[in-house]
């Protein structure tokens, strides 16, 4: 298939380098080159309306809807017939889009988790929201690049989805977190404790992929922290005013440390913060 993929950032790259080595035929669209998707067979404009040029699907990989909305008329002149929506958005923006975008584009939600060691090999979990037909003619491309990718309803139940994920991804990090601190001020050895905490009832694929940043304190980015506070407001819109404790708590933590400006490092920060206001 073209195929166009909008964002080669963290999770945009493997997406697009994975797509081509499948053999289809691949742009992106990207505000600086990337050498690594151009080396894998994939053609990258920092040019959006060049990359959507003769597209028939168009994955969109950026870090919210408003990103993709000066890229739309582009994206409809290119022949495009098929939009996947992929960031963590709104559930209630996505309905609309495609509300919109009716009889011209037909939009899918596929929200994906796994970070990106499951977005380089290819085994994301990718949950979807379209109507069945869509979804039947887009599978053979989604798995391509995810290993679990359901159905879960039509147009914004992928949204649904994947703010439930969020929720929790985040209530499990403020645990990791707390857990951490508790054992380093005992005189435990962080990594070990994790390690066994990983063999037990406690373990998940979130402490696998933030053991090391945990035990070493290591925050350098690789899912930044602020994208949590974005994520966390869409879980709660979607509660419909339903009082959810966690969700709450978790919210406030990610939005106070974003505003004391650790919202760039990597989500396992909330450690940090955490220590500096316990």
């Amino acid at each position: 298939m073209k195929i166009c993929v909008l964002g080669l950032g963290n999770m945009g790259l493997p997406v697009a380098v994975n797509l081509a080595r499948a053999g289809h035929d691949v742009t992106g669209a990207n505000i600086v080159e990337v050498p690594a998707a151009s080396e894998a067979g994939v053609a990258v404009s920092t040019d959006a309306t060049v990359a959507l040029q003769d597209r028939e699907l168009v994955f969109c990989l950026l870090p919210d809807l408003p990103y993709l909305e000066p890229m739309l008329p582009a994206l409809i002149e290119g022949g495009t017939t098929d939009l996947v929506v992929m960031s963590t958005i709104s559930p209630n923006r996505v309905r609309e889009l495609a509300q919109r975008l009716q009889g011209q584009v037909e939009v899918m939600d596929a929200c994906m988790s796994g970070g990106v060691a499951k977005a380089e090999d290819g085994t994301m979990s990718i949950m979807c929201g379209s109507s069945p037909e869509m979804f039947e003619r887009l599978r053979p491309v989604l798995d391509v690049i995810g290993g679990t990718v359901e159905l879960m309803g039509e147009v914004g139940a992928g949204a649904v989805a994947k703010a439930c994920n969020q929720m929790v991804v985040a209530g499990t990090l403020v645990a990791l977190a707390e857990a951490a601190i508790v054992a380093k001020d005992n005189g435990l050895d962080v990594g070990h404790v994790l390690d066994v905490l990983g063999a037990g009832l406690a373990a998940s694929e979130l402490l696998n992929q933030k053991r090391d940043k945990l035990a070493a304190e290591d925050f350098s980015p690789s899912g930044p922290a602020k994208f949590l506070v974005k994520d966390l407001t869409f879980a709660t819109d979607s509660a419909g005013g339903r009082e959810l404790p966690s969700l709450k708590v978790s919210l406030d933590l990610f939005s106070g440390l974003t505003d004391a400006g650790l919202g760039d490092q990597d989500n396992s920060v909330v450690l940090e913060y955490l220590r500096r206001n316990s």
